[in-house]
Formats: structure tokens, sequence, C-alpha cells
């Protein structure tokens, strides 16, 4: 109980910090990521303790109300962490608009009549056309037409999104007579609190589509399963990752509709985008070719080998172990969580949001070393309070050599050990963690 008031005091008093101006901005950062961290390992603790003494459903909704404060309170904030909602808010008035946000970069002057809202000037890389799959940008015109010129439409499609993840989370733990202090996890996540609200990234909006994905999946509905997996990655891409883990869960006769529905979903969801021509994944190519950030073995190898060489190899290698997970994994959580541990491994790209994708699964069966890396991930945001005192963008090592030596200790400990992912469980209904 002392745990679980501690971690609720730490995440109160983030949420007032993220929502009011104190100090400089790097004492202001500093502090959040230190109170970020402290509440996630508190949490984990309390998740730890809680789950032996069975809550009530009272207790569960209780800590429920107590996160939506949290974030009712961190989304009022005059700072941020990020400049990638001013983004989504222009790529949603664009579209709101009847614009393809595929065709035209901020900068166009074709679409220099839409500017002059006050977020306008915050716009990333607004030299290049949107990055983002089309049911992002759907999501994104949505919440434009709710608050114009504000990110409050944003936010209610992030506190929208991770209450639809929350009661199927809860229902999914009952059915699998999982504790239901495992959703603490995701309720009380500091990460999913500073990254999704202080101002937000769209990764939360995929929160509700990758658990109707699982929940599907494992009662073998491979038409539906597909449908929803095409949603998430139209969000973001990270979550083409689980195709082998699925396949491999379904046969091949079940894996055939899957992939047609996925195809088919994935196509038409582009379609009305096609006058874009070849802008229409030019900035996804970009990054995908050139940007670099947060990872670890896949960092080193970006660094060492040139992008044409590195890339392609970091490609087939993230294909070797996402097939290899598929075949290993004892149940489809499990092979899931492995297909996670791969691609952490092998991106060179990891900002501390993307992990946000990684909670649906983490909630069902906490996996030790991707809770970890998903705790210790604020102390990523420290190259933001480098750049705003240096005006250099220069990630430090300390943060990667912090998360990534407890993410590699724990996966080696648990691989050795056969606990967290790669427990032995005989059928994904019983997909459950067993202490280590």
């Amino acid at each position: 109980m002392l745990a679980l008031i501690l971690t609720a005091a730490a995440l109160l008093l983030g949420s007032l910090l993220a929502s009011h101006e104190l100090f400089t901005f790097t004492g202001w950062l500093h502090a959040l990521i230190a109170l970020a961290v402290m509440a996630g390992l508190l949490g984990a603790a309390s998740v730890r303790l809680w789950r032996r003494v069975s809550p009530s459903r009272g207790w569960l909704w209780g800590v429920v109300l107590a996160a939506l404060v949290f974030r009712l309170i961190a989304m009022g904030g005059v700072r941020e962490v990020s400049d990638d909602a001013a983004r989504y808010h222009w790529d949603g008035k664009v579209l709101a608009h009847g614009i393809n946000p595929y065709r035209h970069a901020p900068d166009d002057p074709a679409v220099a009549h839409l500017r002059g809202d006050a977020l306008d000037a915050r716009i990333n890389h607004p030299h290049l056309p949107t990055v983002y799959p089309p049911v992002a940008e759907l999501c994104f015109a949505v919440a434009y037409q709710l608050s114009p010129g504000r990110l409050l439409g944003f936010h209610l499609l992030a506190l929208l999104a991770e209450l639809l993840t929350w009661l199927l989370l809860a229902r999914e733990l009952d059915r699998r007579a999982c504790p239901r202090a495992h959703l603490l996890l995701l309720a009380w996540s500091p990460l999913v609190i500073l990254e999704s609200y202080v101002p937000g990234h769209a990764d939360i909006l995929a929160l509700p589509l990758l658990t109707l994905f699982i929940v599907h999946l494992d009662r073998g509905r491979p038409w539906i399963a597909g449908g929803f997996l095409a949603l998430a990655v139209l969000i973001k891409p990270f979550p083409l990752i689980f195709l082998p883990a699925a396949c491999a869960h379904l046969g091949w006769r079940r894996s055939v509709p899957f992939i047609l529905v996925l195809v088919t979903v994935g196509v038409g969801m582009y379609l009305p985008f096609i006058g874009a021509g070849e802008r229409l994944f030019s900035s996804m190519a970009l990054m995908a070719r050139e940007w670099s950030f947060g990872g670890s073995l896949g960092a080193l190898v970006d660094a060492v080998l040139p992008p044409p060489v590195a890339r392609p190899l970091l490609g087939g290698l993230l294909a070797a172990l996402t097939v290899a997970a598929a075949r290993w994994g004892r149940g489809l959580v499990a092979k899931l969580l492995l297909a996670s541990a791969a691609w952490v491994i092998c991106t060179p790209t990891l900002f501390p949001w993307y992990l946000i994708g990684l909670y649906p699964l983490l909630v069902l069966r906490p996996d030790p070393a991707l809770v970890a890396l998903c705790l210790l991930a604020p102390l990523g945001e420290e190259v933001i309070a480098t750049q705003r005192a240096t005006g250099a963008w220069a990630p430090a090592m300390w943060p990667r050599l912090v998360q990534y030596g407890a993410f590699y200790a724990l996966l080696i400990w648990g691989a050795v050990r056969r606990w967290g992912m790669f427990t032995p469980i005989r059928t994904s209904r019983s997909d459950r963690p067993s202490a280590p």
C-alpha cells in the first residue's frame, strides 16, 4: 500500500510540474524526467506487491480514476517536451480543408493561406510532406475539427484511446485469470503520461487497435485481427514486426485471409491520397534511410557501417529474429514480446514514445526486460534539455547505457532462467506471467 501511495504522489507531483512553468526549461525537464523514472520504479514495485492481494474492482477503478486525474492535469501544460503535436495539428488542418497532406510540405506556397495559428510556428521539418500514415492523418483531422488552433482535440482523442484500451485490457485480464494489478503498468505509466500529453505523440492512438488485434488473434479470428493490425500499422508502422508471429499462431490456412485483409485495408486507406505520387512515401523513406536516435545494437551498426549497407543488414537481421521469435515463442503473447525485443535490438531509431505500443503486451504479460526499458525510457528526453541549453542536438551516452544495460541484463537473465517472455507455457489461453 505504501508503494502505491508513493507512486500516486510522484505521478501527481509530476503531472502538476508538467502543467506549470517552474524553473528554467532545462531544470523543469530534468525534474520531470527524474519524477517520471522514480514514479515508474515505484509503480513496478506496486504492481509486484498489489498482485498478491487480489484487489477488488473498486480498487481497480479507483486507480483508473486517479490515472484520469493525472492526465487531465498534465495536458494543461504550457511547456512541451516535443513539437510533434504541432505537426499533427497542421496535418489535421490541411486534411480538414480538403487538401492532400502528402502533396504539400508546410512551407509550400500552395498552403500558405492555411498558416496563422500559433502552433504553425512550431511545426517540425516544414520542408517535408507528412510522414504519418492515413489513419493517423484522419485522427489528426478529427482532432483539428474538435479544437482548431489548440491541442485539446488531440488530447481528448488520446484520452478516449486510453479509456478504451483500459476497458479492453481489464476484460482480457479477467478472461485470462491474470492479476488486475497489471493494468497499473499502463494506467499509471509515467512514460505514457509524459509522451502522450506533454503535449503528446500519436502512438497512444494505436493502443486500442493493438489490443483488439491481440484479442482477436488469440481467439483465432484472422479477418478481424488482420483489419485491426492494418489500422494500427496505419497509425505507426512498427506493429508490422508482429506479422511472422501472427502467421505462426494462425497457421498457413488462416494466415491467408489475415494477410488479405491486412493488405486490402492498407491499400484502401492509401488510395484517397494516391494523387501525391512519389511524395506519398518520400518522408517515410527518408526517415527509414537516414534517421537514427536512441537505438542500441542497431545504432551501433548504423554508426560503424555506411547507411546503404547498415539499413538493409539491420532489416534482414530483424526479419530473421522476428521469424525466430514466431518459432520459439511459447504462446501468442510470448511470440509478440520476443518480436518486440528483436525490434528493440535491431532498430537504429528508438525515440522514447515508440515504446508506448508495447504496453498492451506488457499488461497481459509483464516482461522484466521490456518493462525496465519502458521505465527508464524518459531518460532519453535528456537530449531536449541539452539542445535548449546549447543549441546542439547532442545525445548523451549515459541514458542509453543505463536503459540498455538494464534491458540486456534482464533479457539475458530471463533467457537463462526461463522467465519473463521466455517462460515455458502450454497454450495461449494460459499466457500468464509466472514469477521469476
